[in-house]
């Protein structure tokens, strides 16, 4: 007789061998980030339901579960886009205090400018949409823009202490909010101006350059003025 043959265990697979499936990205987060780019390259009134349906890769009425209105969309994006800049905002200003205006102001800059590189689109949808919000009910979600300047000025309050008027400082953070936002949201057109690169290092050195040129001056005013105010208390 045959002797029965013996039965090789079969051997398992590693489990880091084991080829896991993709898993598939949310829906909403498709919509979101699909919204957020098309936002990113038309204006509020220019862009479609159809454009961020097709971006997404999804059934554009299927949007429609989950934002029944354009406007419901541009508000969620706004919101999204401004508060990634507001807590991102609030840690460029660590150590600053202890470094004096000059190198202050250039560091905040740079952490600024870092952060807009990897993060462009939020800059760029507020460039698009302010100036046809002449009135804040035209454009929905504006107040979401409005809101991110006034904390703005606010963080800096804090982070910055100073004895001057809040008109002051608020004429300062919104000089800043201003040209960064429209010098990086807008960046194709004014390097075009300069004949430099949209992204290159050129101009992202011109719009540091620019800022301090135009900003650090008031800065050292600011804070002159709050020193000798404290020296008389």
């Amino acid at each position: 007789m045959a002797s029965p043959q013996k039965i090789k265990p079969s051997k398992k697979i590693p489990s880091f061998q084991r080829q896991k499936r993709p898993q598939k990205k949310p829906t909403l987060d498709k919509i979101l980030e699909a919204a957020t780019q098309v936002f990113a390259d038309y204006p509020y009134y220019t862009a479609s339901i159809r454009m961020i349906g097709k971006a997404a890769g999804i059934a554009h009425p299927l949007i429609n579960y989950y934002f029944p209105t354009k406007a419901a969309l541009f508000e969620e994006v706004l919101k999204i886009s401004t508060e990634k800049y507001y807590i991102a905002n609030i840690s460029w200003f660590e150590g600053l205090i202890k470094l004096g205006p000059t190198t202050g102001l250039a560091l905040y800059i740079d952490r600024f400018l870092d952060f807009a590189l990897k993060h462009p689109k939020p800059l760029r949808i507020i460039t698009l949409n302010l100036v046809p919000a002449e009135n804040s009910e035209i454009i929905p979600g504006y107040q979401q823009i409005q809101n991110f300047f006034a904390r703005t000025t606010h963080t800096f309050m804090q982070a910055i202490p100073l004895s001057s008027s809040k008109q002051d400082i608020e004429m300062l953070t919104t000089s800043f909010n201003t040209l960064a936002i429209n010098y990086l949201g807008a960046s194709t057109y004014y390097a075009g101006i300069l004949g430099m690169e949209p992204l290159s290092r050129q101009y992202m050195e011109w719009v540091k350059d620019s800022l301090i040129y135009m900003i650090l001056p008031r800065l050292k005013q600011l804070l002159g003025e709050s020193e000798i105010n404290s020296r008389h208390r």
